[in-house]
């Protein structure tokens, strides 16, 4: 047998022995595949603290790098002006609309549970089923209780006294709002992850290119391999923005739109919480929509604004869940509705908001 054969093979036999010993060169791979593990846990140990802003900052450089690439082409490649000018825009269309939202969002819901604590204590709800007698049907089976309305809205009353205490109610709601506004107090922690993810993506963009050639050649994969897999990736996670979070802000833009139009207050806290059920497949905005037309209808006797306001969120949530977003995101993502419906909710469940994007890929 000639050398050259002796080099193919994995195994070994010992002339006088017998004995079968593994050559090296097989168990390289192998040890290189422990070792690339065991290196992988271990970074994630030192970066677990900055999961977050380094997977935001992620998120923005595979949506901003085509306008990156484009700026540094404009440029003359000076890829450190390209850095900075998309870092810009990043802060424009991004970080500064979502500051000026969430100010205005907790004015909006202090606003809110004010209304609802002052509904609770003017004793709103028992007037409202006093002109619905088919409201007090649905929660007591005493019949024809409509003959004695009065005696038996106070019956009920004192029945549920105990959940009914509209000035515990009040106070529990307020209550509830101080702990949620100290929450979203701005803090010196939250400045500086937004600080370490802007440092993260201007480094992404001046020297992504770089970065992936050096990962590439790191990791013990075929180049080919690691090519095919970066640009799936990539696919993926561009098809995820724009199908989920792109559709999810629309979805929200049109009820907020809507609850204007038919004169609800705090449009703007229904709509981003409308944005964020939207990404709940079944459910979608109609947790927002559905009870606000039912208040218009039952409490304001508007019951043309209130069909307006059904009919229009209905369309508009059947027009981009049905149709829009099937077209930017099932047909690239190569998944069945089915998979995809599963792959949301699971995502959702185990890893909160961020799961729309984790759980697709």
């Amino acid at each position: 047998m000639s050398q050259a054969d002796d080099d193919d093979l994995t195994f070994i036999t010992e002339p006088e022995t017998g004995i079968r010993t593994l050559r090296k060169e097989s168990i390289l791979p192998y040890l290189a595949s422990i070792l690339l593990l065991g290196a992988s846990v271990l970074v994630f140990l030192v970066y677990r603290s900055y999961a977050w802003p380094l997977f935001l900052a992620l998120l923005m450089y595979v949506g901003f790098d085509p306008i990156n690439r484009r700026i540094c082409v404009w440029s003359g490649g000076r890829r450190n002006l390209a850095a900075l000018a998309t870092i810009a825009i990043v802060l424009l269309c991004i970080i500064v609309p979502s500051t000026l939202l969430i100010s205005y969002l907790i004015e909006e819901v202090y606003d809110l549970v004010l209304s609802i604590r002052d509904s609770l204590t003017s004793q709103r709800i028992l007037f409202t089923l006093q002109n619905y007698p088919l409201i007090m049907d649905m929660i007591t089976s005493r019949p024809f209780f409509w003959v004695d309305l009065h005696a038996a809205v106070q019956d009920l009353a004192g029945e549920y006294g105990q959940y009914l205490d509209t000035d515990r109610i009040g106070s529990w709601v307020g209550s509830i709002f101080t702990v949620a506004k100290d929450s979203l107090t701005v803090t010196l922690s939250f400045l500086f992850n937004v600080l370490f993810g802007l440092i993260i993506l201007f480094f992404l963009f001046r020297d992504g290119p770089t970065f992936y050639v050096f990962m590439r050649n790191a990791l013990p994969f075929p180049p080919q391999i690691t090519d095919r897999f970066a640009s799936r990736m990539r696919s993926l996670i561009s098809t995820v923005l724009k199908g989920n979070v792109f559709i999810s802000i629309l979805q929200g833009l049109a009820v907020g739109i809507g609850l204007t139009v038919c004169g609800i207050n705090n449009a703007v806290v229904y709509g981003v919480i409308a944005s964020v059920f939207s990404l709940i497949p079944v459910v979608g905005t109609m947790i927002v929509w559905l009870p606000a037309a039912a208040y218009l209808g039952i409490v304001e006797g508007s019951w043309g604004l209130a069909l307006f306001l059904a009919i229009y969120c209905l369309a508009m949530y059947l027009l981009l869940e049905n149709i829009v977003k099937p077209k930017l995101m099932d047909r690239k993502l190569g998944m069945h509705p089915l998979l995809l419906f599963f792959a949301i909710l699971g995502g959702l469940t185990e890893f909160g908001f961020t799961g729309v994007i984790l759980g697709p890929l």
